[in-house]
């Protein structure tokens, strides 16, 4: 299994280990999850004008999927490569449930393109090479992350890319509930 998918197993493990069955529209071929914002749907021209590389945007792996939860993720920009960026979409939980999901410390109130965010550092990965963040819509939550991939140190500070790319593709996710 790819690095970058074991700390989104686990996040939505933890997210979804009290879950019931949602009743809807199946999304994504995952049977009894609701329809819901799929981040697989942003438009690639979206995706490539951020510098994120479009053409390895993908949800969840073959066999892998979190009924609570839509994915899609793509790789850093092809020329700098060092991150992941990935996006999660739920209609079951909130801001609330990510302030007292285990997985999570540190947070920070943020401010993305106007809008407020929760800033956030995953226990069990480096603050240097990985940052969080979700906000509320009027349809669930948003979580994001970067990541560092591979064994070099990050070229950059993931927060701040994770920051401007969140405040690149905001238009495409659901309204903020602020």
């Amino acid at each position: 299994m790819q690095r970058r998918w074991l700390p989104l197993l686990a996040v939505a493990s933890v997210l979804t280990a009290c879950s019931q069955p949602v009743e809807g529209v199946a999304v994504a071929g995952v049977p009894g999850q609701a329809e819901q914002f799929e981040p697989c749907s942003i438009p690639d021209d979206a995706i490539a004008a951020t510098g994120l590389n479009p053409e390895t945007g993908s949800g969840w792996m073959e066999g892998m999927s979190a009924k609570a939860w839509t994915v899609c993720g793509w790789d850093g920009p092809t020329q700098n490569p060092w991150y992941h960026f990935d996006v999660m979409f739920s209609v079951r939980f909130t801001l609330d449930d990510v302030r007292r999901n285990p997985a999570f410390q540190n947070f920070k109130d943020v401010s993305m393109g106007g809008k407020p965010a929760l800033e956030y550092v995953f226990v069990n990965r480096s603050p240097e090479g990985s940052c969080g963040t979700s906000f509320d819509t009027t349809e669930g939550v948003v979580m994001l992350s970067v990541d560092a991939v591979g064994t070099a140190p990050p070229r950059g500070d993931p927060c701040e890319v994770l920051h401007r790319h969140t405040t690149e593709l905001r238009q495409y996710f659901p309204p903020s509930i602020n």
